[in-house]
């Protein structure tokens, strides 16, 4: 297997990353939004929110305290636990995509219940600011894993049919090339969706 990394920081290669992927892109985000909606109507419990006495629930989305620490570490510790979130789904292609299935409702079950349930004002100012990174590195994390999702299938297909296992593998390059992409963008998204929720919403919200 030639894996050519360097590629993945080719002007031209990475210009076509979005053109190789249209598919599992439309494919991530219409499976968001479905587990969203279904997660959403399943558990109407997840989240209630009632005028301003909730902003806290808003501060806690995503079940991580170091939100309330508008500090260098409370930015750190609040990127990592989201980092490691998205790129679990990703890597979670690699197990049958069984785990970026899960981790994605539990995400896109969250933020679909903000924007239905959510106080509009509470939503733009405390989630909508770091959201629109947030949401889409969710999904970015989601195509990730489909992409090593399907490498795997390729392989797994070809062991069971005796039918070129190495170049089932080298037919995958692209794919997981492109992965690895999908976690620069993702580390991207969610270093600017860290700083806004920890430094810019916490003000946001002080001024309702």
């Amino acid at each position: 297997m030639s894996l050519n990394l360097r590629e993945i920081f080719d002007t031209n290669y990475l210009k076509g990353y979005f053109n190789r992927n249209k598919r599992i892109f439309l494919i991530s985000i219409i499976l968001f939004i479905v587990l969203g909606f279904i997660g959403t109507m399943t558990n109407s419990n997840t989240m209630n929110f009632d005028g301003t006495k909730n902003i806290s629930v808003i501060q806690s989305h995503g079940n991580n305290e170091a939100y309330k620490d508008s500090s260098i570490a409370g930015f750190i510790v609040l990127f990592i636990h989201n980092f490691i979130n998205d790129f679990t789904t990703i890597i979670g292609g690699l197990f049958l995509f069984i785990p970026s299935l899960y981790i994605s409702f539990i995400n896109a079950t969250n933020m679909i219940t903000l924007f239905v349930k959510g106080n509009p004002i509470l939503l733009l100012l405390g989630v909508i600011p770091h959201g629109i990174f947030e949401i889409p590195s969710s999904i970015f994390a989601m195509a990730g894993g489909l992409m090593l999702f399907i490498s795997e299938i390729r392989v797994i297909k070809a062991i069971i049919t005796r039918s070129g296992v190495r170049k089932a593998i080298d037919d995958c390059n692209e794919l997981i090339k492109d992965a690895i992409i999908s976690t620069e963008i993702v580390f991207v998204l969610l270093l600017i969706a860290a700083f806004i929720e920890t430094f810019i919403t916490p003000a946001l919200l002080n001024m309702i």
